[in-house]
This record gives structure tokens, C-alpha cells and sequence, in this order.
């Protein structure tokens, strides 16, 4: 499952994943994580085990949000 870090508070990770916010200990993150990277989440009900850094996907959407910031002074 693919969520977004809204932000880190502490050693908090704050993700919004399908409209919800999950707060979850940096203890269970992988790779170094920042505000705005996507992450790949591993759950077990609904308990996440471990949050992984997805280096593809935030690139992705860093190009997509540079893109649309693009088009709108262009427009």
C-alpha cells in the first residue's frame, strides 16, 4: 500500500494513506524518509509493520507537482 508523509513531528511520522492519517514511530521506518516522499506501507490487520521509502514513486510525484506548478503560470 502506497501512502504520503504529511509531516514528522518528534520521531513521528505522520501519513496520509486512502484519506486517513496514520501516526507511526520512525523505529519502523526503512530508508531515510522526508516530508512529501511517497512510502510503501506494510500492514498486518490494522496494524503498519514497516514503512518503506519509495524513491521511484516520489520522484514521480515530484515531477507531476513541478508539472502542474508549471502549467498554471503558463496558463
Amino acid at each position: 500500500m502506497t501512502g504520503v508523509v504529511d509531516r514528522i513531528e518528534n520521531d513521528i511520522l505522520v501519513i496520509e494513506f486512502q484519506d486517513k492519517m496514520y501516526n507511526v514511530s520512525i523505529d519502523k521506518c526503512i530508508g531515510n524518509i522526508h516530508e512529501g516522499d511517497v512510502v510503501q506501507i506494510e500492514m498486518d490487520g490494522e496494524e503498519i509493520i514497516s514503512v518503506k521509502y519509495d524513491e521511484d514513486e516520489t520522484k514521480n510525484r515530484k515531477k507531476y507537482i513541478e508539472e502542474l506548478i508549471k502549467n498554471m503560470w503558463e496558463n
